[in-house]
């Protein structure tokens, strides 16, 4: 693993220092709906300059960035404490798997509106019962001439309220004939119809950021099926590898920036000669460090066999429980000032009890890596 960059990939983070340096969105506003707008904006931004997705191709409005490249442009997004763009999951998720598998008619309609934020995309996999096990879902489409018929559940749709499409993914085969897997297909479903209801979980920092979503005879054009009927699960491993690429580079820039703020909170004071508080900071400085180099490390993985590996389930694994450990020593560190309402240390704490659930349960993670790292044998009864 080489952690020097190249003098193209030197050139490319020069030139987007200088970009964020020019270009600064200002203070997020208050209250959800202005600060998911002014996200919005910032996207449409980034998009004119052909920044929003590096990593798409330029035929596709992208700058047919390198892996490396990818991963240097979340890093200096994070840096420049610059916000993701408001269609995050469009971009890493939706996009590429439209790439992948969809018609030159779905790449024509859906890509484009995807990357200046005219268009906000949701994904919608996980169910009360299927959460970890994705084959388990139980959402049902069932076909009815030209259209599908879906009824079901999600649960945990990040940005459902703000989208007007989702990466569903539902049974076709209800007989299972060739097990739990075969029988599922990929829909990419409108929000905007009667049959989808939208209903916010609001978590305890007071923020709606996740939604269940309600479905009852929702409609879907046969000309939404990504990828064909029954493979489903192939496309959906797609976006699966997809979910966590670059931002592990983000967050790990976020998590150095949140120690170095601890760091000064400690210095002013006066509890950095304490051993027992530098200890600590010197234990979350290592972690940090690990974090950082572990997510370069997955970049090798990529490049030799050209598809994410492990690496990205350790990462968000370590990242997870890192940030809660800073968080909570934030809270020991500073006292009752850390526990105030309206204090960034007391959102931050609240908010980090959610790292080890979102995007994989560390659970679920720690599996993973004791398979496909460890080589440990596989769980019995474990789900597929």
């Amino acid at each position: 693993m080489d952690l020097t960059f190249s003098e193209s990939e030197a050139a490319f983070r020069d030139e987007l220092r200088a970009w964020f340096e020019n270009n600064d969105p200002g203070r997020s506003p208050e209250g959800e709906d202005a600060a998911y707008a002014w996200r919005r904006d910032w996207q449409r931004r980034l998009a004119d300059d052909r920044y929003a997705a590096v990593h798409w191709s330029p035929e596709y409005g992208g700058r047919g960035a390198s892996i490396t490249e990818s991963a240097i442009f979340f890093e200096e997004l994070g840096r420049a404490r610059r916000p993701l763009p408001a269609n995050v999951l469009g971009i890493l998720l939706a996009g590429p798997t439209i790439m992948t598998f969809g018609t030159p008619e779905q790449k024509e309609r859906y890509l484009p509106p995807i990357l200046t934020a005219e268009e906000i995309w949701c994904q919608g996999f996980s169910e009360p019962d299927a959460g970890s096990d994705l084959a388990a879902l139980k959402t049902r489409a069932v076909k009815d001439g030209d259209e599908w018929v879906v009824t079901g559940q999600k649960v945990w749709t990040s940005g459902a309220q703000y989208s007007k499409w989702c990466m569903l993914v539902a049974r076709t085969d209800v007989d299972g004939a060739g097990g739990k897997h075969k029988g599922l297909t990929y829909f990419l479903m409108d929000m905007e119809q009667p049959g989808v209801q939208v209903r916010p979980l609001v978590q305890i920092t007071g923020e709606p950021e996740f939604n269940e979503l309600f479905i009852e005879g929702a409609r879907i054009p046969d000309e939404n099926v990504l990828g064909g009927v029954g493979n489903g699960w192939r496309v959906a491993l797609t976006t699966l590898m997809n979910e966590r690429s670059g931002l592990a580079f983000f967050l790990q820039v976020r998590l150095r920036q949140l120690l170095d703020e601890l760091v000064e909170e400690a210095a002013a004071r006066e509890l950095l000669d304490d051993p027992v508080v530098a200890d600590k900071i010197g234990l979350l400085h290592m972690k940090a460090e690990i974090l950082r180099l572990t997510a370069y490390r997955g970049l090798t993985t990529i490049e030799k066999y050209g598809t994410p590996g492990p690496e990205g389930s350790l990462t968000k694994w370590m990242w997870s429980e890192t940030n809660q450990e800073l968080a909570q020593f934030a809270a020991d560190l500073l006292g009752p000032d850390a526990l105030t309402n309206g204090n960034r240390w007391a959102y931050e704490l609240l908010r980090s009890r959610g790292n080890t659930i979102e995007g994989g349960t560390t659970e679920i993670l720690k599996n993973i890596v004791a398979e496909r790292v460890l080589g440990l044998p596989r769980l019995k009864g474990a789900a597929a």
